[in-house]
């Protein structure tokens, strides 16, 4: 059986009650929750590579194409007007 708690000092406080009478000795194994990543953090980034959908290469393709065609011109800044 599987439990979620708390922990508080000493004592774990679980979520719901047990099955067993008061007193009854049980043995207990204890892992981390593994929360979510923070946004934006670098094992944020390499979840969400490892997790699906993952891509295919004709995936890839197209958003290479569409990226290149919504690339606009660059155009020369002007620092300095001539007739200042």
């Amino acid at each position: 059986m599987v439990y979620a708690g708390v922990i508080r000092g000493k004592s774990i406080e679980l979520e719901t009650l047990l099955p067993y009478r008061e007193g009854q000795p049980v043995t207990v194994s204890v892992e981390p929750v593994n929360e979510p990543p923070m946004p934006g953090t670098i094992a944020a980034l390499l979840q969400a590579m490892r997790e699906p959908p993952h891509l295919s290469r004709e995936d890839v393709d197209a958003l290479r194409r569409s990226i290149e065609e919504a690339k606009l011109p660059v155009s020369e800044p002007v620092l300095f007007d001539q007739g200042c």
